[in-house]
């Protein structure tokens, strides 16, 4: 009876514990969409897969800021070109190792085709600008977007495969 009871309290302590662990997770992917939000990776990327939470939190970081978000007479956000891509499937594609290096160093992952370049010169290809931990956290919310690829029709990537 003792042991029965040991093996029950051990699987209850690895279930709570898992539970923690998965409820940490996704603190972090949630840190990670703030994180996207707030260095404004949304102006050339969107996360269709994801719209609906990263409205909700370009809206409570405006009104953070203090900013009302208002969209011009007939305009929608989606209607402009967002020329980095749809990153709904990115955690499918990549992994954590790539996105952090990729996150530090843009350009040398681009073609070098004249259109290419020319967004190049157009201050597209930022590195990230932050902090270690920073990088990290929206790493690890890039890993998490593994819906199905979203790319808008028409669109060219510029990485080189």
């Amino acid at each position: 009876m003792g042991q029965v009871c040991a093996t029950i309290f051990i699987l209850t302590a690895l279930l709570i514990s898992g539970g923690v662990a998965s409820g940490q997770d996704a603190k972090v992917v949630e840190n990670g969409r703030k994180i996207f939000v707030e260095k404004r990776c949304y102006m050339c990327h969107t996360i269709n897969g994801d719209a609906k939470a990263l409205e909700k939190e370009k809206e409570e970081f405006a009104k953070a800021q203090g900013v009302e978000v208002k969209k011009e007479e007939g305009e929608e956000e989606e209607e402009k070109e967002k020329i980095g891509g749809d990153l709904s499937n990115v955690g499918k594609a990549r992994d954590e190792k790539w996105l952090k290096e990729f996150l530090r160093d843009p350009r040398s992952y681009f073609k070098d085709t004249p259109e290419c370049a020319k967004n190049a010169k157009k201050k597209y290809r930022k590195r990230f600008k932050g902090t270690d931990e920073d990088l990290t956290t929206l790493v690890t919310y890039l890993s998490s977007l593994k819906y199905e690829k979203q790319q808008e029709k028409g669109f060219e990537s510029c990485l080189k495969e």
